[in-house]
């Protein structure tokens, strides 16, 4: 993979240790660059490919900071990542309210999460997913840059890999819900 400003962000939100402190401080990452050289990447077959590779390296959590349709294909290697004990976490995309479903997350398998802002606000750009497990800060922080400084952040993107962090770090679901706050509409299912 090569660095970006996304990836970046997201790596030092899960396991940072320096100027941005991640929600599993000091854990080991795998990166997959699902894009490339091509700003249309990110298709289903190169995230099928990067869940595969991560499943066989002994991944336990799986991070996805993209959304897109429905996809058979995509769908088979979410329940053959759970099939070997990954659990994904995805975030329900910036669409806003009116987007349709968003995928990964609206699988039935994957952990989905929204952003909240500093007072506790979803955010109005927030897309929407079948079901929605989580909210986490996504807004009113700062995350690593690619320079090696840090800056705002803003989108669901950025409270996925939060809970991921979080997901790892506690070990399983249960510890991990019972670790969040309960209250409003964005937190639980539903």
């Amino acid at each position: 993979p090569r660095a970006s400003a996304h990836g970046t962000a997201v790596a030092s939100l899960i396991s940072g240790t320096g100027i941005v402190r991640g929600a599993a401080p000091g854990v080991p990452l795998l990166a997959a660059d699902v894009y490339g050289d091509d700003p249309a990447g990110g298709g289903a077959f190169a995230i099928v490919r990067a869940l595969g590779w991560m499943a066989a390296r002994g991944a336990s959590v799986v991070t996805v900071s993209l959304v897109g349709p429905d996809n058979p294909l995509l769908a088979g290697a979410i329940r053959l990542a759970r099939d070997k004990g990954v659990r994904v976490v995805a975030a329900v995309g910036n669409d806003g309210p009116a987007a349709p479903p968003s995928y990964p997350a609206s699988y039935p398998d994957v952990i989905a999460v929204t952003g909240i802002d500093g007072r506790g606000r979803l955010l109005p750009e927030a897309g929407r997913a079948r079901h929605v497990d989580f909210a986490a800060p996504g807004a009113d922080m700062n995350a690593a840059r690619a320079d090696g400084g840090k800056g705002p952040v803003r989108g669901t993107s950025f409270a996925a890999p939060l809970v991921a962090g979080r997901l790892f770090a506690r070990g399983d679901l249960g510890a991990l819900a019972a670790e969040a706050k309960p209250g409003g509409k964005a937190l639980g299912k539903g």
